[in-house]
């Protein structure tokens, strides 16, 4: 839904719709417009009148990650959670940063005590899942001792920007809460003695391999024809003329191998639509940068559409050069709507962030437009 102004409020009904906003809510949307710096700003300004407000903590944590001042970040979240243990966000986070440095036993404890206060939650549930996966590969390949040649990948894992209070579990729940149950990982297979040598070798086992559809089995032969006891005698028989030949039609293609190809085409638009509206918004392309977005997007904040553009019009045109690339491009779709997620390198004149969005799309004729812009 797009909330429209009206006109007879002009200028002072904008300025009142500005003032309503919080100063968290102003260090949110410089943070989902890329600028870090700003949002740090804020925060350390609204820090010094209230150095223990939890949100203004947490959002400060959120900035240095996206910095890239994991250390930081993983201060000021650590600290966040000796004060309240109840904040299942800030152990949520602590997991990912310390995965993005390798530590994932400690990554996997973090993320845990997530679940305790919150155990639906989806995000922790998600990364949990991804942390436990890394460690099984790496107790496997101790296990077959080949640690160097399996190769660790750092596990993709969400950072939450904010917090939900109405989700978590209270304070004095924690010591109630039964501990969460880690997946169980392979343990090392102890090396087995030789045998002896009369013993048969064992039958090595049989692979399955998949038939292509359409491939039968080859026909037996046909039984030798029986030779008549007496020959018939030859009948005189009139030549019938040929009929003539007709092709056979060719089969139509069944739907569900039609769905396929559907699927992979509108991927490819749905693909192409990102990547230029990156594109428009490096080479400051406000016509097609805002062409980008359907008339249903709804702006951030509950902000006006009109008010919205203008905001983005003076960001972007007052920057000098700007650059924005899209990284690990993650593309869902169903039926006219997709959602495209991914890591997002933004630089502009002397600022640089890296932050993973989400854009939710819609197919409007031929075109997939944003309808919905988040940073996670």
């Amino acid at each position: 839904m797009i909330l429209v102004l009206p006109v007879a409020l002009g200028l002072a009904g904008a300025m009142t719709a500005q003032a309503a906003l919080t100063p968290q809510d102003n260090i949110k949307q410089a943070i989902q417009a890329g600028q870090l710096d700003q949002a740090l700003k804020l925060v350390q300004q609204e820090r010094q009148a209230s150095p223990k407000d939890v949100q203004l903590r947490f959002l400060e944590g959120v900035v240095q990650a996206q910095q890239g001042q994991t250390d930081k970040a993983i201060e000021t979240f650590k600290k966040l959670t000796e004060s309240n243990p109840e904040l299942s966000e800030a152990y949520n986070n602590l997991g990912v940063l310390y995965a993005s440095k390798g530590k994932l036993e400690e990554s996997r404890a973090s993320l845990e005590k997530a679940l305790l206060t919150h155990p639906s939650y989806a995000a922790a549930h998600r990364n949990l899942s991804d942390i436990q996966s890394q460690l099984a590969k790496q107790t496997y390949a101790k296990a077959l001792q080949v640690d160097g040649k399996v190769k660790n990948n750092t596990p993709q894992l969400t950072l939450l920007g904010s917090m939900a209070p109405h989700k978590r579990a209270p304070a004095q729940a924690l010591a109630q809460a039964a501990p969460v149950t880690a997946v169980p990982v392979a343990a090392p297979i102890a090396p087995q003695a030789p045998a002896p040598a009369a013993d048969t070798a064992k039958p090595a086992i049989a692979v399955p391999v998949a038939v292509p559809p359409g491939a039968t089995a080859a026909a037996a032969p046909a039984p030798a024809a029986t030779k008549p006891a007496a020959a018939a005698p030859a009948v005189a028989v009139a030549p019938t003329p040929s009929a003539p030949s007709v092709s056979a039609p060719k089969p139509e293609p069944k739907k569900e191998d039609a769905q396929p190809k559907q699927a992979k085409a509108d991927s490819t638009d749905i693909r192409n639509a990102v990547l230029a509206w990156a594109k428009a918004w490096s080479q400051k392309d406000m016509n097609r940068y805002l062409g980008a977005y359907a008339s249903s997007f709804t702006p951030p904040d509950k902000m006006s559409r009109t008010k919205w553009e203008s905001d983005r019009r003076t960001r972007i045109i007052s920057k000098k050069t700007i650059s924005v690339d899209v990284n690990n491009l993650k593309i869902e779709a169903t039926g006219n709507k997709a959602t495209a997620r991914f890591q997002q390198i933004y630089e502009s004149d002397n600022f640089k962030g890296n932050s993973h969005k989400t854009l939710e799309m819609v197919k409007q004729g031929e075109h997939w437009l944003i309808t919905r812009e988040t940073v996670n």
